[in-house]
């Protein structure tokens, strides 16, 4: 090649190379291209993540378990029941297996009240004090007895002596022992019959002090002090009201649907609680044409009142029905335009909101929203609902 050709050449070459370096210059490579793609990606994911933090914080009510006790928040698993019930007006009545009327068998006149209508007492415990002649009379009988008693058991003692000594004899023994053993008889019949006038020992021979025979509370006292009563007057009536009966009035189509066992739902503006039906009377009230049914209802807490008037919803039974899940009525709360509830988790309460379907008594059965698993609040569940529109108001700020 002529010499003057060369540079001319070279220039042809470089131009060549450069004119192809250019448009792959322009783009990315491919590995680098990725890694950039992968960048915004972990990116958008974390933001997400945040998004759906902030409304889990948002969506629920952190709260210890002192702080549920205090707000008196009630906490129940989510119930699985069937559409028909049977509303009906009911009173929350003493149970009558846990309930005493006290009375005294004599007449006399009250000397002293030691209890009021309402307050707690214990077995044993004076509730009044009667002055009778009667019960003086009672009284002596029980003294003389216990009298007679101690002279008849120190006379068995030195003739058992004397016989065993060789000195008296067996007759004279065996007559000493049935007269200890009939002496015996004769107090325990002293006490009974103080016993039954409604009355104990102690204290002046005229005075009976008239005692608890429960535990429990005075629902109701027709003593008056001073006043004289009659024989087997009532004084006082104590119950035990750790579990109380729900008294319902049914129509007798109703009452021949409903079973004993059957569950009854029992509820007031701010309370419900759940209880069984353990007895239905076979007559119909000649005056009402109502039948009467007897429900027993738990009231560990005592927030159940004798001479409540409460709603009560009687659950059928259908063993080929289709169960639904349901909640009270007390559990539902409006939360962002939402019916929702507050299920119970470790840290407090989550906010769920469900579709609602039919109301069944006292309760409104879930379409959806809710699995059955759950733990929702069913009383003071507003308190919740505050809670969170508190902790709402705060993320805003």
């Amino acid at each position: 090649m002529p010499k003057f050709y060369r540079p001319l050449v070279c220039a042809s070459l470089l131009l060549l190379a450069a004119c192809t370096k250019g448009p792959e210059a322009s783009h990315p490579a491919p590995s680098e291209q990725h890694k950039e793609e992968k960048g915004e990606a972990a990116e958008q994911h974390k933001d997400e993540q945040g998004e759906a933090a902030e409304k889990g914080k948002a969506d629920a009510v952190r709260m210890s378990n002192a702080q549920v006790t205090a707000s008196s928040i009630e906490v129940a698993p989510v119930r699985r029941i069937f559409a028909d019930s049977i509303e009906a007006p009911a009173t929350i009545e003493a149970s009558p297996s846990r309930s005493e009327v006290v009375a005294v068998s004599v007449g006399g006149r009250l000397t002293a009240l030691e209890r009021n209508l309402g307050e707690p007492v214990q077995k044993g415990d004076v509730l009044a004090v009667v002055e009778s002649g009667e019960a003086a009379q009672l009284k002596a009988d029980v003294e003389a007895a216990r009298r007679d008693l101690d002279l008849a058991r120190t006379t068995l003692q030195r003739e058992e002596r004397l016989y065993k000594e060789k000195v008296s004899a067996e007759q004279d023994y065996i007559a000493a022992k049935v007269a200890a053993a009939d002496a015996q008889t004769r107090l325990r019949l002293a006490e009974q019959r103080l016993a039954a006038a409604g009355g104990s020992g102690g204290g002046p021979l005229n005075r009976l002090f008239v005692r608890s025979p429960i535990k429990g509370y005075v629902i109701a006292r027709q003593a008056v002090l001073g006043n004289v009563v009659a024989p087997n007057a009532e004084l006082f009536r104590v119950a035990d009201l750790s579990e109380v009966s729900v008294e319902l009035a049914l129509s007798p189509e109703d009452a021949s649907r409903v079973q004993v066992g059957a569950a009854v739902d029992v509820s007031t503006p701010t309370r419900n609680g759940t209880g069984r039906v353990a007895f239905i009377s076979p007559v119909i009230d000649p005056t009402t044409r109502q039948v009467q049914a007897l429900a027993t209802l738990p009231n560990p807490q005592g927030v159940w009142r004798v001479g409540d008037t409460v709603r009560a919803s009687v659950l059928l039974k259908h063993p080929k029905g289709q169960a639904a899940l349901a909640v009270p009525q007390s559990a539902i709360q409006t939360v962002e335009d939402k019916p929702s509830v507050f299920v119970r988790t470790n840290q407090g309460f989550d906010v769920k909101p469900v579709v609602l379907g039919p109301t069944n008594g006292n309760y409104v059965t879930v379409a959806s929203g809710l699995s059955g698993e759950e733990r929702v609040a069913v009383n003071n569940s507003y308190v919740l609902k505050a809670e969170l529109g508190k902790g709402k108001g705060g993320d805003n700020d």
